[in-house]
This record gives C-alpha cells, sequence and structure tokens, in this order.
C-alpha cells in the first residue's frame, strides 16, 4: 500500500493517521504502577502478602493493589516451615472464602478423622496393648487415648515381657487386627515350635532307654525327653543306668541316638578304643 501524507489532504480527515488504540484486555493487563484501592486484600487478609509469591496474570501486581474481590491467578507458598508447599489460587478464592494450603487442609483433615471418639480409644478399648505403647513416630505428645485400634499411624512399641524388653515399630492396626506382638518373642516361640517333635517321635517315645538316662538338658534345664527330637543338637547330660556304674558324660541326644541307639555310650561302661598307632 502506497505511504499517504496526511498534510497533502488537509481537509480530508480519513487520511489522518489515527492515534494507537488498547485493547480493553491490554488496559486491564498493563504493567503498573497500580492505584491502592479503597479496601485491599491485604486489609481483609493480612497473611496474603506472607504467602504470595507472584501474580501470574498481571506479574508485579502486588496484594495490596488489589481488591479482596480480583480475579487475578497467584502463586501462593505456604508460610509454615515445616511444609513451604506452592500452589496456583484466584485471589479472591484466599480472601474472601479464606482457602489456604491444600496440603495442611489435608493434614488437618486427616488427624481430625483419626482422632477416636469418646469410648473409642486404644487405651479404653485394647487398655493391655496400649500399656506396651512408647511414642507416636511424627506426632509428640500423642498418647493412646489419641489413637484409633485400627490406626495405620506408626508407632513404638516395647515388649512386657522382663527378659526381653524389645523396641520396635508397627501401626495399631496391625497389632489389634493381626493379634501381632513382639516380633523377637515370635521369632523365639517359631524357633522353639520348630524343634519339638511331633506326637509320637520323641526321645521319650523313640528311643525310652535313653530316655531313662537323661539327666537335663544343659541349656534349658526345663525341657524333658518328651519334649526333645531323637536328632536334636541341644547339649544333654547322661548318668549310666547299669547298677553300681557312676558314669556320666554329655552328648547330644542325635549323637546318642545314631546306629540304633547305641552311640557315644558311656565312657565308663564303654571306654573308647585306643588305634594301633598309639603307645
Amino acid at each position: 500500500m502506497p505511504y499517504c501524507d496526511a498534510a497533502a489532504f488537509p481537509g480530508d480527515s480519513s487520511h489522518r493517521p489515527r492515534s494507537p488504540q488498547r485493547s480493553p484486555r491490554a488496559r486491564s493487563c498493563g504493567r503498573g504502577p497500580w492505584p491502592a484501592p479503597a479496601v485491599s486484600a491485604v486489609d481483609v487478609a493480612p497473611h496474603l502478602e506472607e504467602e504470595f509469591v507472584v501474580n501470574l496474570t498481571n506479574p508485579g501486581k502486588a496484594p495490596d493493589r488489589m481488591p479482596p474481590g480480583c480475579n487475578d491467578v497467584c502463586l501462593w507458598r505456604c508460610r509454615k516451615p515445616d511444609c513451604g508447599y506452592e500452589w496456583k489460587a484466584v485471589l479472591n478464592s484466599r480472601a474472601l472464602t479464606g482457602r489456604g494450603c491444600r496440603r495442611c487442609g489435608y493434614a488437618r483433615v486427616g488427624a481430625a478423622n483419626s482422632r477416636p471418639g469418646p469410648g473409642g480409644s486404644l487405651a479404653e478399648v485394647n487398655p493391655t496393648i496400649a500399656e506396651e505403647l512408647i511414642e507416636v513416630v511424627g506426632h509428640p505428645g500423642w498418647t493412646a487415648f489419641d489413637l484409633l485400634p485400627t490406626s495405620n499411624k506408626t508407632c513404638q512399641w516395647r515388649c512386657p515381657e522382663p527378659h526381653c524388653r524389645f523396641e520396635y515399630p508397627a501401626p495399631p492396626k496391625r497389632r489389634t487386627g493381626q493379634s501381632s506382638g513382639c516380633p523377637r518373642c515370635a521369632r523365639r516361640r517359631s524357633v522353639a515350635a520348630r524343634v519339638r517333635p511331633r506326637p509320637g517321635k520323641s526321645l521319650q517315645d523313640v528311643h525310652p532307654a535313653l530316655a531313662d538316662e537323661l539327666v537335663e538338658v544343659i541349656d534349658e534345664p526345663n525341657l524333658t525327653a518328651k519334649e526333645l527330637r531323637p536328632s536334636s543338637t541341644k547339649l544333654c547330660r547322661w548318668a549310666c543306668s547299669k547298677p553300681g556304674c557312676l558314669g556320666r558324660w554329655d552328648a547330644t541326644p542325635d549323637q546318642r541316638s545314631r546306629r540304633g541307639g547305641t552311640g557315644k555310650r558311656c565312657p565308663e561302661c564303654h571306654p573308647p578304643r585306643k588305634s594301633p598307632t598309639q603307645p
């Protein structure tokens, strides 16, 4: 299009250069300075100034330059030191409806839902288990009265057995729903159950003559021949059953039950043989 000089057509307004027009959107989003409103968002909710990061709709426009009903989308950061979560939200949702950090909101709702009602706490429903509670991990000051029996919160427990006193983590739900307890005592019971003989398979049943010579199980004196397997490796003390023999020796049931019950007999009645090379 050829260039038109307005001076060449002094009486024709159609050839006059027009001043640039700003669109309504450009006027609303123009960069500051913005006049302060009569009532700003900071006047209604002062904490917004601490959590404000940046105005995404009008960069550079701060909450003190926006009315409470402003529709600008802003980036916010939670002011709690242990949170620091960032999220996007319209200003009026924060200034007028009071919405805040969603992560902290979820935590508050979860904490409220996890609190038991009257008579429904762990201390009231399962007082025996509640006595073993040391602490609720991540919730200082909580006690068994603040926990539901079905809670999934990790807790620290102490075994009530005087010979154990082992400390271990577990949620109350596992302890009440699965009847689980001290893992160390559970392993000890499991091992003890594995070494117990099946009915009719004990040392007393298979080798009654050997059972008569058993004095004691050295490491576990409370065990009897009825509770020992013939293949047990527990060290035992034996006394010779022959009249007039005072022989005593140590051996395992496995050593004694070899070769049909003739293994490692009384050293007084059956002294070890000397090899031909011995003097």
